[in-house]
């Protein structure tokens, strides 16, 4: 008879696989609702909690929510549903769904947001960009690109609506990249000696900085670079199951890209 696994047993496993400690300073992870004790057979994976992901959660009569984004970022003064996260806290609370939330410690773990990216954007010899903090991944492509082709290569690979691209006049060969929002290492890449860097929430300036100082930029979006850590969790997560013998099935939610073209 297979134990019982519960949002305890979940947490520390998941600890494991992201330690906490690597999390940023400002940032906020761990379990963000829930009772520990409760026992868990379905889990659902999402980068964040919106509406429509509480809503398969609660649809599917999962025990347990695993995002991505803090479900709790900034500190609560009351719970109500005069907000909308907080609306989706109680629904959550209401249909006993537990939340866990690996945010900065996932982005920078080894098999975490950017190592799963660099591995779906093919690049070689990955390592990481940013040593102190972890974030980031610099690779090399198995041949030289050029900025168009692998640009079209990217979208297609995350999946994206649409990519912004700053073109330096280079070929791509060794790419730098950050799931989410990093043009903060813009600098690290160029230091590192890459020609190219993939992410999201570029804005104007920063992409000026990039561009003129001799760095392909190509803003993939914020979704699109970290979702596809989703997938490879799940496998990751099933395997551990399976070797703990956890009769406990995963899901991973269906989440719409929020900024579209039109």
């Amino acid at each position: 008879m297979a134990s019982v696994v519960t949002v305890n047993d979940i947490i520390n496993l998941l600890d494991e696989m992201a330690p906490p400690e690597l999390a940023e300073s400002w940032d906020n992870v761990g379990l963000m609702l829930g009772r520990r004790n409760k026992p868990v057979r379905k889990l659902l994976l999402a980068l964040d909690m919106t509406q429509e992901t509480v809503a398969q959660a609660v649809a599917k009569k999962a025990d347990m929510l695993i995002t991505h984004h803090p479900a709790i970022f900034h500190k609560l003064g009351n719970v109500t549903d005069a907000d909308w996260q907080q609306e989706l806290l109680l629904q959550l609370a209401e249909n006993g769904v537990a939340v866990y939330s690996a945010h900065t410690n996932l982005d920078c773990v080894a098999n975490g947001v950017n190592s799963v990216l660099a591995k779906r954007l093919r690049l070689q010899d990955a390592d990481v960009l940013d040593t102190v903090s972890g974030l980031g991944r610099i690779g090399e492509l198995a041949q030289p690109s050029k900025l168009h082709d692998f640009a079209v290569f990217v979208k297609k690979a995350l999946q994206a609506d649409y990519l912004t691209v700053g073109d330096a006049g280079r070929k791509v060969k060794r790419v730098a990249v950050c799931g989410g929002a990093g043009a903060d290492l813009i600098g690290l890449a160029l230091a590192q000696g890459a020609d190219t860097l993939v992410t999201g929430d570029v804005k104007y300036h920063e992409a000026q900085q990039a561009v003129f100082s001799g760095l392909n930029i190509i803003d993939a979006g914020h979704q699109p670079t970290e979702l596809p850590v989703l997938d490879d969790l799940a496998d990751r997560l099933s395997l551990r199951f399976a070797e703990k013998h956890w009769d406990v099935a995963i899901q991973v939610a269906r989440e719409t890209l929020l900024l579209k073209h039109i």
